[in-house]
């Protein structure tokens, strides 16, 4: 793809998502123009994840495992002067292009409401309190896509390598560069981690862990914590 059509670079960190990538690209080819190139990061994944995205990902970049060292990874190669970060385990029903070069033409940065991907109740009220506490925190989570350009995130010195919590950090940088725009649009994620561990469970075991990571505890312990199941 010549560099001088892209605009936008969307950024993908994978590790083992054989089954959930390959339809978050297709979704997202049938809603892209040939302004957007997608990036996918691989952090060594030992299924098929590689084979199955490999007509369907622009550029497939090998990095360090751990998302913000991924992620880091693909901004870096990216061509376009938007980044876009998602999670392989999202799903885009909406026509994003227009959305996020409206957003960074006057803003910094941004993200997209969420929706989780179940319709039992404890999940639209799960969602609805992640959406009311970012918007009042002005503190995005990776699954809500944050957007920003790219001078805005060489700036501040890309996702700080920790192993958990990079999105926090992230977003409190970017506070101090501007005020966020709060995309109305749904970014659909999958409920898996609230499937493994239970959605009380779930929610509590973070809000420990954002309380932990408050107090100073170090990250890599705090990730051991968050794998457990």
């Amino acid at each position: 793809m010549p560099i001088e059509h892209v605009t936008l670079s969307v950024i993908i960190p994978a590790l083992n998502e054989e089954q959930l990538l390959p339809l978050l690209l297709n979704e997202l080819h049938t809603k892209k123009s040939i302004k957007t190139e997608l990036i996918v990061v691989d952090g060594g994944s030992t299924d098929n994840t590689l084979e199955v995205i490999r007509y369907t990902a622009d550029q497939i970049i090998h990095a360090k495992p751990g998302r913000a060292e991924q992620m880091n990874a693909g901004a870096i190669c990216a061509k376009g002067k938007l980044l876009w970060f998602l999670h392989a385990d999202s799903s885009i029903s909406f026509k994003f292009e227009n959305i996020i070069e409206a957003a960074l033409h006057d803003h910094s940065w941004g993200w997209f409401d969420i929706h989780l991907n179940q319709p039992k109740r404890i999940f639209r009220i799960i969602e609805s309190m992640m959406n009311i506490r970012s918007r009042i925190t002005s503190i995005a989570t990776g699954d809500q896509g944050i957007f920003v350009r790219k001078d805005v995130f060489l700036e501040i010195g890309l996702f700080p390598s920790i192993a958990i919590m990079e999105d926090i950090v992230f977003s409190k940088k970017l506070k101090r560069i501007g005020k966020p725009f709060i995309s109305n649009a749904r970014i659909k994620t999958s409920v898996r981690r609230w499937e493994d561990n239970g959605p009380v469970r779930t929610i509590l075991k973070m809000w420990a862990l954002r309380l932990l990571f408050f107090l100073r505890a170090p990250p890599n312990w705090l990730k051991k914590r968050y794998d457990q199941r």
